[in-house]
C-alpha cells in the first residue's frame, strides 16, 4: 500500500468521528415502551447537534419536540430511526408520547434539559 492509499484509509477511519475537523455528532439512545421513554431525562447542550437513536422496545410511539429542533413527529417502532437535533436555546423541556399507545399514553413522557 503506498502512502497515499495508506492516508485515505487512515482518513476514511477517522470519518466516523470527524468530517473535516468537526467532532460527530453525540449519539443518545431512547428507547420506548408502555409507558415509558428510556431515559427518563435526557441532557443536551445548546448549539450542539445530537444524533437520537430512538426505539421502541413494546409497542409503538411517537415524538415531537420542537424546543430541542424535533419539528415533526417520529414515529417510534421496533426498527431504529435516528434524527440529528440541534437545540438553540437552555431550558427544560417536557415532551409527551406524540402517537396514542393505549392507557398510559397521557403519563408518557421525556425531560430534555437543554445547557448552555
Amino acid at each position: 500500500m503506498n502512502t497515499r492509499t495508506s492516508l485515505l484509509v487512515a482518513v476514511f477511519a477517522l470519518g466516523a468521528t470527524t468530517v473535516a475537523g468537526a467532532a460527530a455528532p453525540k449519539t443518545v439512545e431512547i428507547s420506548a415502551k408502555d409507558f415509558a421513554f428510556t431515559p427518563a431525562v435526557v441532557t443536551l447542550k445548546a448549539g450542539q447537534p445530537v444524533t437520537l437513536k430512538l426505539v421502541a422496545t413494546q409497542g409503538a410511539h411517537g415524538l415531537q419536540a420542537p424546543e430541542i429542533g424535533l419539528d415533526k413527529v417520529v414515529t417510534i417502532t421496533s426498527k431504529p430511526t435516528e434524527v440529528t437535533v440541534t437545540p438553540k436555546k437552555a431550558g427544560t423541556f417536557v415532551e409527551h408520547c406524540a402517537l396514542f399507545c393505549g392507557a398510559g399514553h397521557a403519563n408518557m413522557a421525556i425531560t430534555f434539559k437543554v445547557v448552555k
